[in-house]
């Protein structure tokens, strides 16, 4: 059966940064529980190059979410991190004035899908800061706490990140 979705991923490319900025204008509400601030500034930026120390730029797999060639969303992944056979969802953010609609959920899958499918995944990892309610979302989706957590600085507030993960 093949894997359908409302959605389509656009890799990200320089010309992009436009659009992945007016989704941080529009993510008001998680920049303020995550971070302490409206947006940040470099947010577009970070987005598309951040990663975690020793892993590669080819690792990192930012998408454009769209539905009806409206961008609605972001999606970043970490290919191999923190080990081979382990994806690690950076952020899964659907813009505020498109929550609501399932949209998230149906992110999720996409991101699922190619995470198993183009990167040979056998389990997703994630970091959920402890500010930003949306655990029961993750635990819906499958995943489970480690037990892990880390420190995580936002802008102007310094919180705990949770990590959770999912086989698949």
């Amino acid at each position: 059966m093949a894997y359908r979705s409302p959605l389509s991923l656009m890799a990200i490319t320089s010309n992009d940064l436009g659009e992945v900025n007016a989704v941080f204008d529009d993510l008001t509400t998680y920049s303020m529980q995550v971070d302490g601030v409206p947006k940040r500034e470099d947010a577009a930026f970070a987005f598309v190059t951040a990663r975690p120390s020793g892993c590669e730029l080819r690792n990192k797999h930012a998408f454009l979410a769209k539905c009806s060639g409206a961008v609605i969303g972001l999606l970043d992944l970490i290919d191999g991190y923190p080990a081979p056979g382990t994806a690690f969802i950076g952020l899964l953010a659907i813009r505020q004035s498109a929550q609501g609609a399932g949209f998230g959920r149906a992110l999720y899958q996409a991101a699922e899908h190619f995470a198993r499918e183009d990167l040979r995944a056998r389990t997703l990892r994630l970091a959920v800061v402890e500010t930003n309610p949306v655990l029961g979302f993750w635990a819906r989706m499958g995943f489970e706490p480690t037990g892990e957590t880390r420190p995580f600085n936002g802008e102007r507030l310094t919180s705990q990140a949770v990590l959770m993960e999912k086989q698949l």
